[in-house]
């Protein structure tokens, strides 16, 4: 976890005609986001995509689908600006909220020629598929067509 946004930068270091995004959840990007320093200083230009639900989200997931809504140490509900934080550090920042905004945000990003996040914001419990339950094998994962079933 957290390990996305460093090796994106070494994968467009690696092949600098390559488009490079990095997605990851809130929880994941403040575990690194100093590297969105590292990313300005040297003018790497990749796309940083968070999906903010101000949750740890696989862990909330689990909680509610195996632990009966039990919810213990996931919400980062916070006031963490992560557009401030990177426009602070010398990248382009950019916050979606509604689908509307999302092509023109993909177009700004890919046009920035700079290193840029697009903080995308999404409800608490949106789910991610295929998962895993915890301690099964991944032969095991399912998708939510097969919660439904």
């Amino acid at each position: 976890m957290g390990f996305g946004l460093g090796a994106s930068l070494g994968a467009k270091m690696a092949s600098p005609d390559t488009l490079v995004f990095n997605i990851a959840g809130d929880g994941c990007f403040r575990m690194n986001l100093n590297e969105l320093a590292t990313a300005s200083r040297y003018q790497i230009p990749i796309i940083q995509v968070i999906l903010n639900n101000q949750v740890l989200g696989m862990v909330r997931q689990w909680q509610t689908l195996f632990y009966d809504k039990h919810y213990s140490a996931t919400i980062l509900k916070d006031r963490v600006d992560f557009c401030k934080v990177a426009e602070a550090l010398g990248c382009e920042a950019i916050r979606v909220t509604t689908k509307e905004e999302v092509l023109p945000a993909l177009k700004k990003a890919l046009n920035a020629k700079k290193p840029t996040i697009i903080e995308f914001i999404i409800g608490s419990d949106d789910k991610v598929f295929p998962m895993v339950a915890p301690g099964a094998p991944i032969s095991d994962c399912f998708s939510e067509d097969d919660i439904a079933k």
